[in-house]
């Protein structure tokens, strides 16, 4: 499973995310927000901007660290940095590194290696309907295991 499925499953499985981005019209994107969802309520954008691999004496290891990069967008700034929030601490809580959340049933990951390397806040534009729109980019440097 690739990273943008593990981030979006282990997601809909946590009950403050599954409510902030997934109750009524999904609003949890790979790279790019399709238009007209941003006024349907708090939208993340999720990407990967770049990866390290790891090699040992005998080849490339299924263990990398992609930085992953989270922009939760919407309207409302208080509810932005609301939504924030709940994305580090759901961070905090999961392991890609593992296959422990994917068990049946989910067992509790022995430790958890996403580290939180930025947050940022800022302000783009939005056509329809026009207004601003405000984002918070938060930085991610996770352990992913390839499988």
């Amino acid at each position: 499973m690739d990273i943008y499925a593990k981030i979006r499953t282990l997601a809909q499985l946590d009950a403050t995310l599954s409510a902030l981005f997934f109750t009524g019209t999904q609003r949890w994107f790979k790279q790019q927000i399709q238009p007209g969802y941003i006024s349907k309520g708090l939208c993340v954008r999720v990407s990967k901007p770049t990866t390290v691999f790891s090699y040992t004496q005998y080849g490339l290891m299924n263990l990398n660290k992609p930085l992953m990069q989270f922009d939760i967008l919407g309207f409302d700034s208080t509810a932005v940095q609301a939504a924030t929030i709940a994305v580090i601490n759901w961070m905090g809580t999961v392991s890609f590194a593992e296959t422990n959340d994917f068990d049946s049933p989910a067992t509790t990951p022995p430790h958890s290696p996403n580290f939180l390397l930025n947050r940022r806040s800022g302000m783009e534009a939005q056509v329809d309907p026009p207004g601003p729109v405000y984002i918070e980019t938060l930085d991610f440097r996770i352990y992913n295991l390839e499988n």
